[in-house]
């Protein structure tokens, strides 16, 4: 060391400030994150590890009662909602019950529930008819796309929580969504009329076309309609009379506002209920040859847990579909999660929100699962259930 150096090193030494040279032990210990820090990011990305601890039993009661009600709605739900993903029913079945199970560890919202949507099974229904014809080893394993495209969407919503970009949600134009959930609406309504009349299965008739080619069709071939409309029909007409009467009790008596709500959310499962009453009643002896159309058998078990098929050839053919789902899945989900946080005084993470619909569809095809997001109608009977 020269002299001048020697010089620097006793006056820095006498005034306090020399920094001592850094080990690499000491290096490692400030890099490392600590416990502290450990704890503080498994509570961020789990925050089931914030309140589980402290879980009032006196909320069990209504939370029983909110389970067993979405039970009971998602069952047929779940079922119809795979069809307009061109799934078999079943496939609904997988898709509505690991979504809750993780968001129970991973969300943010009280009242949120994962499973089917109509938009998004929908979306998914034109995908598989758009890709099918492209890749036809999977005409008969359309779920094997499904899988696929799930645990994309999953992997790749996710990262957008993980990496905090949760705030892109604020600048996706409204208008613009609620002329995508407009013209959705149009269009499950619409491919749905055919089989409510009975005659989806007239010649030449697509209920995959444009809307406004389904509603030209639908006349053309109205010549073809069966019995299965006298059931579509009357079942169409209960369930909005017993909507009308349970609206027009909560008002007339407002004291059992909550009874005539649970009313109302129930309807379908009463409707379902009752004409598979009455299905039994005329097609139990009639082995083979139901009078009218019937959903079928559906298996029993898991019959599609396993590994989903991640393919090159589904990526480059699905590729193009990619972001609309991507927004769908993000835009339905965070708009319900933050409405419901309005309405009952919390916030949500929106970054937190969006790791808990990715890894529940990340993990949900290993059950056989198709990609599922946020329900509202289910949400609201989480909320009203208390």
């Amino acid at each position: 060391m020269s002299a001048s150096e020697d010089t620097a090193t006793t006056f820095a030494t006498e005034m306090g400030y020399l920094e001592p040279r850094a080990s690499t032990k000491e290096w490692i210990k400030d890099t490392l994150p600590t416990r502290t820090d450990v704890v503080e990011y498994a509570k961020t990305t789990f925050p089931v590890l914030t309140w589980f601890y402290r879980y009032n039993w006196q909320w069990l009661i209504g939370d029983l009662i909110a389970g067993l009600t979405v039970s009971v709605v998602v069952i047929p739900q779940s079922m119809a909602y795979a069809k307009l993903a061109q799934l078999p029913p079943y496939f609904g079945l997988y898709s509505s019950f690991l979504g809750v199970i993780i968001y129970c560890a991973t969300g943010t919202s009280k009242d949120i529930t994962i499973g089917p949507v109509a938009v998004m099974s929908t979306l998914m229904g034109e995908v598989l008819n758009d890709v099918l014809p492209e890749l036809p080893q999977y005409q008969d394993t359309p779920w094997v796309v499904a899988s696929a495209l799930s645990v994309v969407l999953g992997c790749i919503v996710a990262g957008i929580g993980f990496a905090r970009l949760g705030f892109i949600v604020d600048f996706i134009p409204l208008p613009a969504i609620a002329a995508f959930m407009t013209g959705s609406a149009l269009s499950i309504a619409m491919g749905q009329v055919p089989s409510l009349m009975g005659n989806n299965k007239a010649p030449e008739y697509n209920t995959r076309e444009a809307t406004y080619l389904v509603f030209g069709n639908f006349f053309k071939n109205i010549k073809y309609c069966d019995v299965n409309a006298a059931l579509g029909l009357t079942a169409l007409a209960l369930l909005y009379f017993i909507r009308w009467g349970s609206g027009y009790c909560s008002r007339r008596w407002p004291k059992y506002q909550r009874t005539f709500f649970f009313s109302d959310t129930l309807r379908t499962a009463f409707v379902i209920l009752l004409y598979t009453f009455v299905s039994f009643l005329v097609n139990h002896s009639r082995h083979g040859s139901p009078r009218f159309s019937i959903l079928g058998d559906i298996p029993r078990g898991f019959k599609h847990v396993g590994v989903p098929h991640i393919r090159s050839d589904i990526l480059s053919a699905t590729a193009g579909r990619i972001p609309s789902a991507v927004i769908v899945l993000v835009i339905e989900h965070v708009s319900i999660a933050k409405s419901f946080g309005r309405v009952n005084n919390y916030t949500i993470n929106p970054n937190q929100e969006l790791i808990a619909i990715g890894i529940s569809n990340i993990f949900g095809p290993f059950f056989g699962a198709y990609p599922v997001t946020g329900s509202f109608s289910r949400t609201a009977v989480n909320s009203k259930a208390g």
